[in-house]
């Protein structure tokens, strides 16, 4: 996602919002792909909607800790960037001379972390859902003692 976001900056057509339909398009995929992935890796590739979402969970969790920190190195790197997430988020006029811009970096990169660990965890559910291959155990208690 931080790589899309680099990707357009130096093609001098940077994105204009730290979230978008393309940027969650490839964290979905990505979740969708490595929940796959992990379900045929076990050795007999039968994994529970548990195991699947806690899997998925994490996977987003990682990958939102991952994308803000990058977005937050681009944002100091570049004003370019920044100012144009605080323009367009905002409705604001900011410059690049403005001597809050970091803090807006960090807004933005906190604000794109916040946003990928949400959908993220809505990706996990819905890929949990579609590869689950197995039911859990259920285990029932004797309740003898309580008669």
């Amino acid at each position: 996602m931080a790589l899309y976001v680099l990707v357009r900056l130096l093609m001098r057509t940077p994105v204009e919002s730290p979230f978008s339909l393309v940027i969650d398009a490839i964290l979905l995929v990505a979740v969708f792909l490595l929940t796959a992935y992990y379900r045929n890796a076990l050795p007999e590739k039968k994994i529970t909607l548990k195991e699947a979402m806690l899997f998925g969970m994490g996977t987003s969790l990682v990958a939102s800790v991952v994308y803000g920190l990058l977005l937050w190195a681009i944002g100091l790197s570049s004003a370019e960037q920044t100012v144009l997430f605080t323009n367009t988020m905002t409705d604001s006029h900011i410059t690049a001379e403005d001597p809050q811009l970091h803090y807006w970096a960090a807004w933005w990169a906190i604000l794109s972390g916040i946003e990928t660990i949400v959908l993220g965890a809505f990706g996990a559910f819905v890929a949990a859902v579609l590869f689950r291959n197995e039911k859990a155990v259920v285990h029932k208690k004797n309740n003898e003692n309580n008669k």
